[in-house]
């Protein structure tokens, strides 16, 4: 019997019981901007660090030992879509900057980074206390797409075959909505925040959402944005907002700057009651774009998509006129 062995007494020995099956715990090496991780079997004890990380780890069956809230939602910082903790042993809850040493206090095994916005020299800290995901190569601190950072955290995990069923329900919803609307594919859309106002670009989350539904962005607002994530519009421009249809964020204040926009009577989404509010909630899933959120944003934005685009100006769309908005 294995554990009858002196281990200890024969190094050479060692080596070879390690290497038998079921013996050994098992690694996985997860690649990323500044290289390889490599995170031992099943972490136990997981730090999310990512402001949407919470909801990964939910939705593969993975309780952290604490979690960093972004915005908004209930007193521990979860919005409807993500299912709360319950019990003695919830998460702590991490807010605003990263702290290294409460980090290193949790004693973790695992720290979740990927969309965290880390920088090379908080990476390399934060390696000195546990395996750190950190966001993938290519692009920006926050360009990692719901798959691939389903993918990371699953296989971090050893979750890998229920991140592939996630994977695939949710991107079958986007078919099935899709072969339900045809005419929207290669449709034009915007996707703003009245303050500024803000347009978001194709790397950005909600962007690529509205991506997958089959829309795309107007030529005008994909120049300005230059892959970035967002731009600021100037107030006298309008070409960037012409589109078939034009979604507003309320990310809680409301949608007025919206109604204040000196040329908006002129856009012909604003003619033809082509606009979408997004409420609150709504906006935050659509911000959040998490395999939680995303399901949860769909249910509410793709009826009001819906009515904006049934080719009948005279169709009313839920919330706009309760939001002040209108032609």
């Amino acid at each position: 019997m294995i554990g009858s062995v002196r281990i200890p007494a024969f190094p050479w020995l060692l080596a070879i019981v390690l290497a038998l099956p079921g013996i050994a715990a098992a690694s996985v090496e997860i690649d990323h901007r500044w290289g390889t991780t490599i995170v031992g079997d099943s972490p136990e004890r997981v730090v999310s660090l990512s402001y949407t990380g919470v909801d990964y780890l939910r939705a593969l069956g993975v309780s952290p030992l604490a979690y960093r809230a972004w915005y908004g939602g209930d007193a521990e910082g979860l919005w409807p879509w993500t299912p709360p903790f319950d019990g003695p042993d919830a998460p702590l809850i991490l807010r605003g900057e990263i702290d290294l040493e409460a980090v290193a206090r949790l004693e973790p095994d695992l720290i979740e980074a990927v969309y965290s916005g880390i920088t090379r020299a908080e990476y390399d800290a934060l390696s000195r206390i546990a395996p750190v995901l950190a966001p993938p190569e290519g692009g920006t601190e926050f360009s990692a797409t719901w798959p691939r950072m389903l993918q990371m955290i699953g296989t971090a995990t050893g979750r890998s075959a229920r991140a592939r069923e996630i994977r695939a329900d949710l991107l079958a919803r986007f078919a099935a909505i899709r072969a339900a609307h045809p005419g929207w594919a290669g449709s034009t859309a915007v996707i703003a925040w009245p303050e500024g106002p803000l347009i978001y670009g194709p790397e950005d989350p909600r962007s690529d959402i509205l991506g997958r539904l089959g829309f795309r962005a107007p030529d005008a607002a994909r120049r300005l944005a230059r892959g970035g994530f967002y731009f600021r519009l100037d107030t006298e421009l309008t070409d960037p907002l012409e589109a078939d249809v034009l979604i507003w964020l309320d990310l809680g204040a409301g949608v007025g700057a919206a109604a204040d926009l000196p040329l908006r009577a002129s856009l012909r989404a604003v003619a033809e009651g082509r606009e979408v509010v997004a409420t609150p909630d709504t906006a935050a899933a659509l911000s959040y774009g998490t395999p939680l959120s995303i399901p949860y944003a769909l249910d509410r934005l793709v009826p009001r998509l819906e009515q904006a685009l049934d080719g009948d100006p005279a169709t009313p769309v839920d919330g706009v006129a309760a939001a002040g908005l209108g032609p």
